[in-house]
């Protein structure tokens, strides 16, 4: 497994397993990859900003030896708290492939380059959708807070965040 940058050469695979691990999408989650193609764009910047996000955007993906993506992770910043926190995106495994390490390697990767900004917070959004369930586990595993919840129409969202103190870095599994 090997873990290279989101771009134009992989991310049709990564907009699909995307859709699969996460079937019911927002409009702007729908928006993200077309986004982060266009990141470099005024267009795209403009609609970055009017939405609330601060480029750059940063997504990777693992793929198999031979080629196949498996799993997905990224950060981004948001106007509101983009001097304390950076955001974690679009975290996913293939179903097929869980519990081969894959998640492992992308949650430590992502806290990884989200301790390498400096910022205080690493922060996510979940839910308690039952396609969610497992990553709630691995969340916990890595230290990640329960913040707040927003209870939405038929389900709760869930804000998680990991203080990122250079000073306490703790080994996780």
């Amino acid at each position: 497994m090997t873990i290279k940058e989101l771009d134009n050469s992989n991310i049709d695979a990564a907009v699909a397993l995307v859709a699969k691990c996460f079937p019911e999408q927002s409009f702007d989650e729908r928006m993200s990859f077309w986004i982060y193609k266009r990141q470099h764009k005024r267009f795209a910047r403009f609609l970055m900003r009017l939405a609330g996000y601060e480029a750059p955007l940063k997504a990777w993906v693992t793929a198999t030896d031979d080629g196949t993506i498996c799993g997905t992770t990224g950060i981004y910043f948001t106007r509101k708290d983009r001097h304390d926190a950076v955001w974690m995106s679009w975290y996913c495994v293939d179903p097929d492939m869980r519990g081969c390490g894959i998640g492992k390697m992308l949650i430590e990767y992502a806290i990884e380059r989200a301790r390498e900004l400096g910022k205080k917070y690493f922060r996510l959004y979940t839910s308690d959708y039952p396609l969610e369930a497992d990553a709630q586990g691995v969340y916990e595993k890595y230290g990640f807070k329960i913040a707040r919840t927003k209870k939405k129409r038929g389900w709760m969202q869930i804000f998680r965040e990991l203080e990122l103190n250079p000073d306490n870095i703790e080994n996780h599994p």
